[in-house]
């Protein structure tokens, strides 16, 4: 009987208060879940071959042009082999510019997983977004986090549209245990 006591009061304590849980969603920075801020961080010292593409390939294709037309007095089989040669590395980059982006996903793909834990934080707030979010929540219960947008838009909703008081209402009602005004029925207690 002490075992069955004992497993309740740890699945008490785990269930936060809604202050707690106002205060983890209050707590969000979205800017966090800016992917091209975290691509930038990512490429760090490789920054400068994106600001430098234009120009460069710009220069490259002149310099090319007209050593072909001067070498060769051939200026259009020069163009056309300066901008084949420039499509081929501009390919090379844009793969390299894929990973930087795919990686930025998935580290906010993470932090949104951080943010969650284990308890939850947005399903439990699903009474107060609409309808359009449902597939949000279901997929957050279930440990994927690939609704990044879907997943910003409902913080940033509920952080500037929810009612403190109606959510801490709705939060003793589902968890009654947390309520500190909360008698356990002794239907319960016999249990």
């Amino acid at each position: 009987m002490d075992a069955i006591d004992q497993t309740n009061n740890t699945a008490e304590n785990d269930i936060p208060s809604p202050e707690e849980m106002l205060s983890r969603l209050q707590s969000i920075d979205v800017q966090t879940f800016n992917m091209n801020e975290i691509a930038n961080e990512l490429k760090g010292n490789q920054i400068w071959v994106s600001i430098l593409t234009i120009p460069v390939s710009a220069s490259v294709l002149v310099g090319f042009t007209l050593l072909g037309s001067f070498m060769f007095d051939r200026p259009i089989v020069s163009f056309l082999l300066a901008a084949g040669l420039l499509f081929w590395i501009s390919k090379m980059f844009e793969n390299q510019e894929r990973h930087y982006k795919i990686a930025a996903r998935h580290e906010v793909i993470r932090r949104i997983a951080e943010i969650e834990g284990e308890f939850g934080l947005i399903p439990h707030f699903k009474s107060f977004l609409p309808n359009k979010y449902r597939h949000l929540w279901q997929s957050l219960r279930k440990g994927q986090y690939h609704y990044i947008e879907q997943y910003v838009q409902a913080v940033l909703l509920l952080q500037n549209k929810l009612e403190p008081e109606q959510f801490k209402r709705i939060w003793y009602l589902t968890y009654p245990e947390t309520d500190p005004e909360y008698v356990p029925s002794l239907d319960n207690q016999e249990r």
